[in-house]
């Protein structure tokens, strides 16, 4: 549980929010590559920690972020001309490149030097495995791309199926990510027999990780008298979720559904999903299965089963256990059924955590020194160090019960690039 004072805090993103100065301090994705499919192609509105931008692909392909109102009289750069290497405000003809610099100030005399102290808001962007990321933060103070799978590995082993706007708070979604035991009950879907309607499994077990770069979970699942399914959830700062999808056919667990949780603005949050492969290059079948993920999804990335629908709930195949929450639209949609179902930003100062909420307890805490350090003057953590990741891995192993789940040898790790 939570004070209402340090919800306040981890939940508000604006600009000068103190949780907000964190989140402007690391690469964060903004868009789909795909979104900015051409150069000079029509622009994009992009709404990120409560900033109203605009994103555009240059003649030579590079991507801008630039405040969505221009800086002469405001009116939207959404409705602006791209072209030649620009984008032209429709209103008087005033041209930005993706640097935000004034290039064009066709109304004004040939001498004029208004385009030479007068510069638009403009974000650095880095297109990687179908994504652009942005850096909002100090320009003295930009950081590496940081050294996570989903944005070091080649492209062939990495899969974005999608980004979601979900309409709840960032940690809403991200605490999701990062509790295990959900899955044996809003996940779970069967063949119909009426025990499985209503569940029964041995109690699991919890452990934790603080590291330097976020919070590892541990979940230990009893499967006999002797034995341990040991499966981990990883947080990386400030708002990835990470989580073991399984084993390949003829090796060990390489498999990992990465998660960035990235706010909107304090009430709703784009959610980016990836896939990737440690071992080698993505099974076509994944690749199939995460971009269908786009056929549940309008063109504004909302999803067709939604609060508006109760997310075509099906009581019938919920009675039966066919799905155990009878939604069946999409692990996706399930996860944003329960954390919108909590309202736009829970109060976490009413909740009752138990022994199996651990590591959302510890991500909490973790990010509450985080704000407190930056605060205080110092730089947050896992930025700046290409290697700060090296201990990162997941696990989805069987292990003894008599061994501590660290010693699992069947785990996924960054170093398997």
């Amino acid at each position: 549980m939570l004070t209402r004072e340090e919800n306040e805090l981890l939940t508000r993103t604006g600009p000068g929010t103190p949780m907000g100065e964190v989140m402007r301090r690391y690469w964060l994705p903004a868009l789909l590559s795909d979104e900015l499919a051409a150069p000079d192609c029509p622009p994009v509105r992009v709404r990120l920690l409560g900033e109203d931008l605009v994103a555009f692909r240059d003649s030579e392909g590079r991507v801008g972020l630039l405040d969505e109102f221009c800086a002469h009289r405001r009116a939207s750069l959404f409705f602006g001309r791209n072209e030649e290497c620009g984008l032209r405000c429709i209103y008087h003809g005033w041209k930005y490149d993706v640097e935000g610099r004034i290039v064009d100030t066709p109304v004004e005399p040939e001498n004029s030097m208004i385009r030479h102290h007068v510069r638009q808001t403009a974000y650095p962007c880095h297109e990687v495995n179908g994504v652009v990321f942005t850096y909002m933060g100090p320009k003295a103070k930009v950081p590496p791309l940081p050294n996570l799978p989903c944005v070091a590995l080649p492209a062939a082993q990495v899969c974005i199926g999608s980004k979601f706007l979900n309409e709840c708070n960032w940690l809403q979604g991200l605490e999701g990510d990062c509790d295990s035991t959900h899955s044996a009950y809003l996940h779970r879907r069967e063949d119909g027999r009426a025990e499985i309607a209503r569940p029964r499994m041995n109690r699991p077990t919890t452990d934790v990780e603080v590291t330097a770069w976020g919070v590892r979970g541990a979940t230990m699942y009893p499967a006999d008298d002797t034995t341990n399914q040991v499966r981990t959830n990883v947080f990386v700062v400030p708002c990835v979720g990470n989580v073991p999808v399984g084993r390949t056919v003829e090796g060990p667990m390489s498999l990992i559904h990465t998660i960035w949780q990235v706010p909107r603005d304090d009430e709703t949050v784009w959610r980016f999903d990836f896939m990737l492969d440690l071992s080698g290059p993505l099974d076509a079948s994944y690749q199939r299965s995460y971009h269908h993920n786009r056929e549940e999804l309008g063109p504004d990335f909302r999803k067709y089963a939604n609060r508006g629908n109760n997310y075509l709930i099906d009581r019938e195949k919920q009675r039966l256990g066919l799905v155990y929450s009878g939604v069946d639209a999409g692990f996706h949609v399930q996860d944003a059924c329960v954390t919108e179902s909590m309202g736009p930003i829970t109060d976490r100062s009413r909740e009752h955590l138990g022994i199996g909420d651990m590591q959302v307890a510890a991500m909490r805490q973790f990010l509450l020194k985080v704000i407190r350090d930056v605060q205080g003057g110092q730089e947050p953590p896992a930025i700046g160090d290409p290697g700060v990741l090296d201990d990162f891995y997941l696990i989805n192993a069987m292990l003894p019960k008599s061994a501590p789940w660290k010693l699992a040898e069947d785990r996924a790790t960054i170093d398997a690039r």
